[in-house]
């Protein structure tokens, strides 16, 4: 068989796709399997503006219910009190969400883990209990009704087919929306920050704006969904737009189907929404909460048994047919040169960094005590020291992960000690790699680097460019395609390297790359750091391995218990009795030259 391009496949699969779902909407005149089609679509497109912040950023949402229930109330409550139709008075319910998520973006996304849940609960009880005692808008526990008066103005039918083919409609928008949103630049922080947020930061991504953005988007969809379904069921109750039912709904569909994955969640809602109804006929209502407990068995089973959902159970199939029959092009970057760098990055003046009297406790610890130093530009620093001295703090202090509790930082004649946010460090020039390795595990490598590249590109092709020559340079290229988690130390150490040499670092900050490394990896990172200093890149190195340090720096820095201990040249560190004694030991010896 001949092969066929990758992207030729996948638009041909995407567009037979929807149109057999399409057609769904106009085979079928019966009532049940068009009220059925119709929940599916609108199910699928409310998860997958939940899975926009539960799957792409990681930020478990159980209070999705309160932008279903805004767009729902905001759109009925203007088409029943003051008769503005619902196509106008949906805008309402989307503009009420809006705000919203606004207004409990920032101090929710200050919470972690089962702390940011819990707050996103009580959003929805919150307005849920405003819902019941507002009655004059919402009537109260006694529902609302919406009188039948069919229009398109009013998104009110005769009949369940154009209410199928709007529900196809919102399906389309929500799945098209998280389509875009994951190839775009917000989609690879979301992808990064739900992996590694310190790192995101540290790499540029500005982790609030990029989690609120997240979340109005979504807030958005579930809002215009909820208007939609308002019409078509005719009736609103408190307890049931508002309740934390509604959300873990949502949650579970994306979950079941594919958690971060643009189709997963409509896979779900194929799954469980038909899969809810048979339950609810086979048992009616002889045993009372007996639907419930098989629903969460089998809900349980899936998780259990297919943590990533039903979708990876269909991508295997694909993937075999893609690796026999599909073309693949594979890019083969030239390795970057940096000669565009030197001049963006040409400053004026020796001096580039400068530590004034730097100190910065945790409660009674002194990590780091009234430490001061400068850098030059193009120098190669080493900062060696027993575990615990404060190395890795200072670099915290100096890429604004901390602040420090007395002194100054002056970076370009810029005072950056007071920065709060280490994205903003990053952006001004100064990038850094972890002690302990934090890579991104479920992206690619390729797109861990273009995470680094987005700090100085804007656009997805450029920061790809930028990303495959610089894993050509440290030499990833052949493993670019590989998700982050599957490499070893060495190649999780360079992934490093390169995530922060693609944010066109002027200082970087190196923290132990060579810890773990075979002597021939060793010797490689060494010659892949003279080529950073020679490129024109001021690199600062924490290190143990003595050889490498003492072969590499212009200047070493030495640290103990949060002081400096002493400063100079390899050959003063080595002959300093002080040093010789507490760090290197008197066997050690001058490296010849």
């Amino acid at each position: 068989m001949k092969s066929i391009g990758v992207n030729k496949f996948k638009n041909f699969a995407i567009i037979a796709t929807f149109s057999f779902l399409l057609s769904l909407a106009f085979v079928s005149k019966n009532a049940f399997y068009l009220n059925l089609i119709f929940t599916i679509y609108m199910f699928a497109g409310l998860a997958s503006a939940w899975n926009i912040v539960g799957g792409f950023a990681g930020q478990l949402s159980l209070g999705h219910s309160a932008f279903y229930g805004l767009g729902a109330y905001g759109t009925s409550v203007l088409f029943v009190k003051y008769g503005l139709p619902p196509i106008v008075g949906i805008w309402l319910g989307i503009l009420l969400a809006i705000i919203l998520a606004i207004i409990i973006g920032y101090p929710c996304f200050r919470l972690r883990g089962p702390f940011f849940t819990l707050a996103t609960i009580a959003v929805g009880e919150v307005l849920l209990i405003l819902a019941v005692n507002l009655k004059n808008l919402t009537a109260g526990s006694e529902g609302l009704s919406i009188p039948f008066a069919p229009s398109l103005y009013n998104l009110s039918f005769e009949s369940k087919t154009p209410y199928a083919f709007m529900a196809f409609l919102f399906m389309i928008l929500s799945v098209g929306s998280t389509y875009f949103i994951k190839k775009s630049r917000l989609g690879y922080e979301l992808f990064a920050l739900r992996d590694e947020d310190q790192a995101a930061e540290a790499l540029g991504v500005n982790t609030t704006k990029a989690k609120i953005l997240a979340l109005v988007i979504s807030a958005v969809i579930t809002a215009l969904g909820g208007g939609i379904y308002a019409q078509y069921v005719l009736f609103l109750e408190p307890h049931s737009e508002f309740s934390l039912a509604t959300s873990v709904n949502f949650a579970m569909i994306a979950m079941v189907g594919g958690l971060g994955t643009v189709v997963g969640p409509t896979i779900g809602a194929f799954i469980l929404i038909p899969l809810q109804e048979i339950l609810r006929a086979w048992l009616g209502g002889a045993s009372q909460g007996l639907y419930f407990i098989i629903y969460g068995v089998l809900i349980m089973l899936v998780v259990m048994f297919m943590p990533q959902g039903v979708l990876q159970l269909c991508l295997k199939p694909i993937h075999g047919f893609m690796q026999k029959f599909i073309r693949y092009n594979d890019e083969v970057p030239q390795i970057i040169s940096f000669e565009a760098y030197n001049n963006i990055h040409d400053f004026p003046g020796d001096e580039i960094l400068r530590v004034e009297s730097v100190s910065k406790r945790f409660g009674g610890i002194h990590a780091v005590d009234n430490v001061s130093f400068s850098v030059n530009k193009g120098e190669i620093i080493g900062i060696i020291g027993p575990n615990g001295a404060g190395k890795s703090t200072m670099f915290d202090l100096l890429s604004g992960i901390y602040l420090p509790d007395s002194g100054r930082i002056i970076y370009k004649s810029i005072t950056i000690s007071d920065i709060r946010k280490s994205y903003k460090i990053c952006h001004l020039g100064i990038g850094r790699t972890f002690q302990i390795v934090k890579p991104f595990e479920n992206i690619t490598v390729l797109e861990n680097v273009m995470v680094g590249a987005f700090c100085r590109k804007r656009k997805v092709k450029d920061a790809k460019q930028t990303a495959l020559e610089i894993l050509a340079m440290v030499g990833l290229i052949d493993k670019k395609d590989q998700l982050g988690h599957s490499l070893t130390l060495a190649d999780k150490k360079r992934l490093e390297v390169a995530r922060a040499l693609a944010t066109y670092p002027d200082v970087l900050l190196l923290d132990e790359v060579m810890a773990g490394l075979t002597p021939a990896e060793v010797e490689e990172a060494i010659m892949l750091i003279r080529r950073l200093r020679d490129y024109g890149i001021t690199v600062m190195v924490v290190e143990h391995v003595m050889q490498a340090i003492m072969s590499l720096s212009n200047r070493i820095i030495v640290m103990a218990e949060g002081k400096k201990v002493a400063e100079g040249t390899p050959a003063e560190i080595i002959h300093d009795p002080v040093v010789i004694k507490a760090y290197l030991g008197y066997e050690y010896e001058s490296p010849t030259a």
